[in-house]
């Protein structure tokens, strides 16, 4: 097997892997909130706006450092690091007895994991530029496949055995997951050394500043829309049971559903990306995300609520990965590293706003309010994404005379 494809393999296996330990404790938090001792609701939703939103604090600080010493020292290094720190605190945060320990433990886990951008950089910097929509769309199901077996195995072990039980099953499955990371990832493109990636990178078009910014700006709105609605998703489902009992059990089918659609989109729709332009592909998803998560608002049962959900989820999951691709194909090997970090930053800072967002629109109307809010402004991301292609397009022809001038001279030469 082509070397770039055996640890394109093994690099989704293990992050599966990861995922799922994340995802077997980490969507229940605002039901653990309640159990260390916060139970007014105003208050509630507002700890659980924090604790969501402080992660991407550290995640954005540190991604543009952790992307140049990829490229410095390795994405393997990357990947070990960062699944050695999800493992720790995943399991210090079943110890946790107050939700300042838990906010705390949220912000470490900001700073020192991220496995999802070490594993695409070293993804992306091995792969050949025609597979990359391939490669990313493939790489990208392995997250919402974790999502998507974590919350549903998890869901039952937090109902059963208690949430602090379930961060410990968590954090043990990443530890099994950097084994396998030791044992079987090799680094295919390290400081230029001559491997097979190296014949890829050129890119085939340079991005200039403006195209560079337009991107990251969609980043910016796409992650924002994204992560509106999780973390609210146990509460509203608490909200129309009645109670939280079994809550935790059916929070996790949801999410593993919409997971798992999530990632039938990575390996089905991202691939159109090699076919069609990218960006054109990003706003036909943005648009048929924007009219199923409308309904949301207006289902009063959780079937049709979950129904919606998850097409919404499949609608929006090819987005992220179809932006990578883009932006890959055009930045070298050797620096995609920087290029995944400061993607990371925009896409933190959205993140970092939109759970406070959505504890602001929880308070003043309602927790079913947040996801009439989710279809606002993924109609807004929508919108932004037309701008920025027609914003690309028209940058990208004005450079083409100046680039076959400096072309020919250079033939002439």
């Amino acid at each position: 097997m082509v070397s770039w494809k055996r640890n394109l393999y093994v690099i989704w296996a293990t992050q599966i892997i990861s995922i799922a330990g994340f995802g077997f404790a980490l969507p229940f938090i605002p039901y653990f909130i309640q159990e260390v001792g916060i139970t007014d609701t105003a208050e509630l939703n507002r700890w659980v706006g924090l604790v969501n939103a402080i992660a991407p604090v550290g995640m954005g600080i540190m991604a543009p450092i952790w992307g140049f010493l990829a490229d410095k020292y390795g994405r393997k290094l990357m990947i070990v690091r960062a699944m050695i720190a999800g493992s720790v605190l995943l399991f210090a945060m079943s110890f946790a007895q107050t939700v300042q320990g838990i906010f705390i433990l949220r912000m470490l886990q900001g700073f020192f994991c991220g496995t999802v951008t070490a594993a695409a950089t070293l993804v992306s910097a091995g792969t050949p530029k025609e597979r990359l929509s391939f490669a990313l769309g493939f790489f990208s199901s392995s997250t919402f496949i974790g999502l998507s077996l974590g919350p549903l195995v998890g869901g039952i072990a937090a109902e059963y055995l208690g949430y602090r039980l379930a961060f410990r099953i968590g954090g043990l499955l990443q530890a099994g997951g950097l084994i396998f990371v030791l044992i079987l990832v090799r680094e295919l493109s390290h400081l230029g050394s001559g491997t097979e990636s190296t014949k890829n990178d050129t890119p085939s078009r340079k991005v200039n500043f403006l195209s560079l910014a337009l991107i990251l700006g969609t980043f910016f709105f796409l992650r924002f829309a994204r992560m509106i609605m999780p973390p609210f998703v146990p509460l509203h489902v608490q909200n129309v049971l009645g109670t939280i009992d079994g809550a935790s059990a059916v929070v996790g089918v949801i999410t593993s559903l919409a997971a798992l659609a999530a990632a039938t989109a990575g390996i089905t729709i991202v691939r159109l990306g090699d076919k069609m332009n990218k960006l054109t592909l990003v706003s036909i998803c943005l648009f048929c995300a924007m009219a199923l998560s409308f309904p949301l608002f207006f289902t009063g049962g959780l079937y049709s609520f979950t129904v919606f959900y998850v097409l919404a989820m499949f609608a929006i999951g090819s987005v992220e990965p179809s932006l990578q691709s883009y932006f890959s194909e055009r930045t070298p090997a050797n620096r995609r590293g920087r290029l995944f970090g400061i993607q990371t930053l925009v896409a933190c800072a959205g993140w970092f706003c939109a759970p406070l967002a959505s504890s602001f629109v929880s308070n003043t109307f309602s927790i079913s309010h947040i996801f009439l809010f989710a279809s606002l402004f993924i109609g807004i991301t929508f919108l932004y994404s037309l701008l920025a292609r027609f914003g690309i397009s028209r940058v990208s022809k004005s450079s083409e005379p100046a680039e076959e001038k400096n072309d020919s001279r250079s033939a002439a030469g």
